[in-house]
């Protein structure tokens, strides 16, 4: 039996409208993804370790101090690591976005100050999957380099992808699709240089 595709699924219309401001007239969003839930949930562990352990012990020493019962100031404590650690991570996952639209891939990297990289399917030369055997088996993550072509020869990096061959594929097929339409309607290919196409 084979497995229901990761990047298959409708967009929340959510989704839809907080990155509506980065796309172009003609542009629709594809996928919008992020950091993989496993390197996220890894995050939140080694979060609740670390700071987390000083919440609870900071919980216990107030509880000794102001003369409460010290299982009260623990679980103040655990309250206040799982808080902290929850806001974290969210805020890990938010600052590091991966859009797919039918014209480019985009790179949203920041929660405050938003960072913003791109590649036009049409400048992408090839994408390389970087994955390592556990990342492979056990972490279903790894990392996405896509080369483009120009003076600068650039690539945009996407770390911890979920399951980064699916999400090449899907890649490839838009970029395929991207340069068929082009093929098809070569007259518009010339409008593309003011970034003003009408389809």
């Amino acid at each position: 039996m084979s497995q229901k595709p990761h990047y298959a699924k409708e967009i929340p219309e959510s989704e839809t409208q907080k990155f509506a401001k980065y796309l172009s007239e003609d542009e629709e969003l594809i996928v919008a993804t992020g950091y993989g839930h496993t390197y996220l949930r890894q995050k939140f562990m080694i979060q609740i370790m670390l700071p987390g352990a000083v919440y609870m012990l900071a919980g216990i020493l107030l509880a000794y101090f102001q003369k409460f019962d010290l299982l009260y100031g623990f679980i103040g404590g655990i309250i206040l690591a799982v808080a902290s650690s929850t806001l974290q991570t969210w805020i890990i996952y938010q600052s590091n976005r991966y859009l797919l639209t039918t014209r480019r891939v985009m790179v949203k990297h920041g929660f405050f100050r938003v960072r913003l990289s791109s590649a036009l399917y049409d400048k992408i030369t090839h994408i390389e999957v970087d994955q390592g055997l556990i990342d492979r088996f056990l972490l279903h993550h790894g990392t996405i380099i896509v080369n483009t072509a120009g003076a600068n020869k650039d690539e945009l990096i996407l770390k911890y992808v979920e399951y980064p061959l699916e999400f090449k594929n899907v890649l490839e097929r838009l970029i395929h699709q991207e340069r068929e339409y082009f093929r098809r309607n070569p007259e518009v290919l010339e409008e593309i240089e003011g970034e003003l196409v009408d389809r």
